[in-house]
């Protein structure tokens, strides 16, 4: 164990299933949190983090986020440019990246992105399911492969990436932190595939962390909100987007303290799922011991 790490007491015995993870939210939770129980690091610095969409947007905010606090960030997605531009970004600001491009609907692809990054990552302690994509179309409309390659990015590869680099992040403590939306609790009229997606990916989340309660991994998810551009979003899409929605958008930095909590946790806050502005703010507030000792009443 390193000086970043607060050494966990454990969990308590006796409870199964669903009420592990109900624990979460009753006083016990306040209860591990007096004794030492919950795992913060001090900062990323010495671990090594995987983020996908990282090529623009939100995933690219997340890796520079991720960096500054200290984290090799293994930066991925499809488009080379947009990639190297976010690691130019990282490696001006003094931090620490790799580039894999990769395909997230090809699994093979994924494994073989997998099997690189366990072979060269030494300390790797953080998953960001950052990449997503969202083709509005009615249920009649939706072709078979718009459908396809929804579930695949938004919810197959962070099933099959998390499920890769468990081993690593079990050795030494993790957090998995997976994007979602508001469609992942509501559904939308013309992104039926968006929605099942999201819904599948809370559902997801929820099952990890039920498996893993007591284990030094924390799973949880979080939703950006109303006002950071959507990582699906091209160069071009955003340049010919009317002044009133860019004018809307926030710089995808401003969710960093987000982020960043979330990956410096290495268990015990589970299952949870965080508007990303609403804890953002907290942080900044209140600061982080204040965040901890009422988690769940920011969480939604």
């Amino acid at each position: 164990m390193d000086g970043n790490e607060v050494e966990p007491v454990g969990n308590p015995g006796g409870h199964r299933g669903h009420l592990r993870l109900c624990a979460r939210q009753l006083p016990w939770f306040r209860l591990c949190l007096a004794r030492g129980d919950v795992s913060l690091r001090k900062s990323l610095a010495g671990t090594e983090a995987v983020v996908t969409g990282a090529g623009r947007g939100l995933g690219r905010g997340v890796a520079l986020a991720l960096a500054a606090d200290g984290a090799r960030v293994w930066v991925c997605d499809r488009t080379t440019e947009e990639l190297d531009e976010t690691a130019a970004a990282i490696e001006q600001a003094g931090g620490q990246v790799q580039i894999l491009r990769f395909d997230l609907t090809e699994i093979a692809a994924c494994h073989e992105a997998i099997t690189e990054i366990k072979t060269k990552a030494v300390h790797l302690q953080v998953l960001v399911n950052a990449a997503a994509v969202l083709k509005e179309a009615e249920v009649a409309k939706t072709s078979f492969e718009d459908w396809t390659s929804t579930l695949a990015i938004n919810l197959t590869a962070p099933f099959v990436l998390t499920q890769g680099f468990l081993p690593n992040m079990l050795e030494k403590g993790g957090s998995v932190i997976n994007v979602s939306s508001r469609a992942g609790i509501a559904p939308f009229r013309g992104e039926a595939a968006y929605c099942a997606s999201k819904y599948g990916l809370e559902a997801l989340t929820k099952c990890l962390a039920l498996e893993f309660d007591t284990l030094p991994l924390s799973v949880n998810t979080i939703t950006p909100g109303l006002h950071i551009k959507p990582t699906g979003l091209t160069d071009k899409q955003i340049v010919e987007a009317t002044p009133k929605q860019q004018q809307q958008w926030a710089d995808p930095l401003e969710l960093a303290p987000a982020f960043t909590f979330l990956a410096r946790l290495t268990g015990e806050v589970q299952g949870l799922r965080f508007n990303g502005e609403r804890l953002s703010a907290a942080l900044n507030e209140e600061g982080v011991n204040s965040v901890l000792a009422r988690i769940n009443e920011l969480a939604e």
